[in-house]
């Protein structure tokens, strides 16, 4: 190993006496350099070799390489180009084949090196490399997509390219991009054949043009010998084929014949057409339809006839959401009352069919609700039929509350509605949206202003999923709306903390409030921390960190380390270790 490094330290001398003699990096500088690559060899020659080590050294040539051309372009130097960058080059190159031939198995070191010669133009090493690779990886079908992109885009190797993309289908005849590649580059070379002709692509076809008719074919068996064609594939292949019009348009065809033959029972394939049509897809629209309203009664058309051949919940449902994309696109201005009637009856016939999720029958009130005069014959059919469908819905009731207070109901309205919904929905963290319904339309109100002490005690009474959220909430209020703030506060705080669990959130409340008061009071400041610590000490390390603050600044100091010693014997050894350096830099602020 000894005379390995030693060997390549001399092969380096002449690259540092050319970073003296160019003044490209100072003596300190050529120090630095050398002790580090001594380091790296060391690492890369031991025993036990280890990828993240060459993978560093690599990273700290290329790194050296980038540094020298920011250097020549500063000090405008282009001599010794062949002793220096040329030379970090062929040292990169030697360590990437070491690790390669070591750790074959590692695809992304595969990758790297893929890149490298990318990023430095070496289109030849990279390709020398590629059955290498592909002996090792050919289990993954994006190690031959890697292999044909770069025979085909850098390398510009048409032949190596297509006899890749043959072997990987082979290999993976299930691999849709696999396919897609290949039929993609078929007709790229179709197109380039007419491009480089003078006649157009119809007088090829018609004098049957060899070269045209052999690749047009090429990409015409792939097509057929391909067995995985679903939704997804015919998908990926019309947005490939449109970039190949006309050449593609008779595949297109076949394409989208064989999909409403084999998938004729999937929803996708029909929401794939509809979607289609309505962008003008002319391998779709049998005639030539440049207005919108046209390209939009054949996609209703298509929606309708795959309701009528699967009138299920996932059709209405793809139904209605391209209605809402369309009505939410940015070309809003494009015929918006047809988009509006479109929406409209399609949210009706899922309706009347029982075919509307518990989502899309919240956006359809959510719709009927933006309106400012909306329908209430209307409204009200949608609510019922969606507490009829989905009695525990919280969306669906809390819409139907907002509605009755948009209404303006009145109070013996709204709770009767409210007592009916928390009845309905059985699980106490749901019914929080409603309670926070109930209490928006008592604080929206003058005349209910003096109610709402008395709400709050009601909801704090409930179980922990409602409580906890309202009992910081009611100290605000209270702090807020009574002439004695402050005391009212307290007086309800001690109170649940005698009477009931409280949430973290409570304490943190308190201290805030005693903590803006314009003469503190300590003990009841403290008394927060304390009921803070006892509740939550044991897992919480923030507590006992707040806790100490306060002490060292408004409380008294002395107490810091009787407060460390309880936190030490209550906190679990995780929290303990997170509330350590937080203690540390209390006492030692400096730090």
């Amino acid at each position: 190993m000894a005379e390995l490094i030693e060997l390549r330290r001399e092969e380096t001398i002449r690259e540092y006496e050319c970073m003296k003699h160019l003044k490209l990096f100072t003596d300190k500088e050529i120090r630095s350099i050398k002790t580090k690559r001594l380091h790296l060899d060391y690492k890369v020659e031991r025993r036990s070799k280890n990828l993240t080590d060459f993978i560093n050294y690599i990273t700290y040539e290329c790194n050296l390489f980038d540094l020298l051309l920011v250097r020549r372009k500063k000090l405008h130097i282009t001599a010794e180009w062949t002793s220096l960058e040329k030379s970090i080059n062929s040292r990169v190159r030697v360590l990437y084949k070491r690790a390669l031939t070591r750790f074959a198995s590692e695809y992304r070191l595969w990758t790297h090196f893929m890149r490298y010669c990318q990023m430095r133009r070496f289109y030849i090493e990279g390709s020398r490399v590629l059955d290498q690779m592909l002996s090792f990886h050919g289990d993954k079908p994006k190690a031959w997509l890697s292999a044909i992109n770069w025979e085909y885009r850098l390398a510009k190797n048409a032949t190596r390219a297509k006899h890749y993309n043959l072997r990987g289908l082979q290999r993976h005849p299930c691999s849709r991009e696999l396919c897609l590649s290949l039929i993609g580059m078929q007709f790229e070379e179709a197109t380039n054949i007419v491009t480089e002709s003078k006649e157009t692509a119809a007088d090829l076809l018609r004098t049957n043009n060899t070269l045209l008719t052999k690749a047009l074919k090429m990409a015409q068996l792939a097509y057929s010998n391909f067995e995985k064609k679903d939704v997804q594939f015919f998908q990926q292949l019309f947005e490939e084929l449109m970039k190949y019009r006309p050449l593609s348009a008779a595949l297109a065809k076949e394409a989208i014949e064989t999909m409403q033959a084999s998938l004729a029972d999937k929803e996708e394939m029909w929401d794939l057409l509809a979607n289609l049509a309505l962008q003008g897809n002319e391998f779709v629209m049998t005639e030539e339809c440049s207005e919108f309203k046209e390209q939009l009664a054949k996609c209703i058309t298509i929606y309708n006839e795959g309701i009528t051949r699967l009138p299920t919940m996932k059709m209405y449902t793809f139904y209605i959401e391209a209605m809402l994309k369309l009505n939410a696109s940015e070309d809003g201005l494009k015929e918006p009352k047809a988009k509006r009637k479109a929406l409209a009856n399609a949210f009706r016939e899922a309706m009347a069919a029982d075919r509307l999720e518990e989502e899309k029958m919240q956006q359809y009130l959510k719709l009927l609700l933006h309106n400012p005069n909306p329908n209430d014959e209307l409204v009200m059919a949608v609510i019922n039929r969606g507490i009829e469908q989905y009695p525990s819905s919280t969306g669906i009731w809390s819409l139907y509350m907002r509605y009755m207070i948009q209404k303006e109901a009145g109070p013996d309205q709204v709770e009767a509605l409210f007592r009916q919904a928390t009845a309905k929905v059985p699980d106490n963290a749901r019914r929080l949206t409603l309670w926070k319904m109930l209490f928006h339309y008592y604080h929206s109100r003058a005349d209910l202003c003096e109610n709402v002490v008395d709400l709050y005690r009601k909801a704090i009474s409930h179980e922990p999923e409602i409580a906890h959220h309202f009992q910081p909430l009611f100290l605000e209020h209270l702090m807020n709306s009574s002439d004695d703030g402050i005391v009212s506060a307290r007086r309800e705080y001690q109170r649940m903390v005698k009477s009931f669990t409280t949430p973290l959130e409570l304490h943190q409340k308190m201290a805030r409030l005693e903590a803006g008061q314009a003469q503190k009071n300590v003990n009841e400041w403290r008394s927060c921390h304390e009921h803070a610590t006892q509740r939550f000490g044991k897992e919480n390390a923030s507590v006992w960190v707040e806790y100490i603050q306060f002490e060292r600044d408004h409380g008294q100091a002395k107490l810091m380390q009787t407060l460390y010693e309880r936190a030490k014997a209550t906190l679990d050894e995780d929290a303990f270790a997170l509330f350590l350096p937080e203690y540390e830099l209390l006492k030692n602020p400096l730090l």
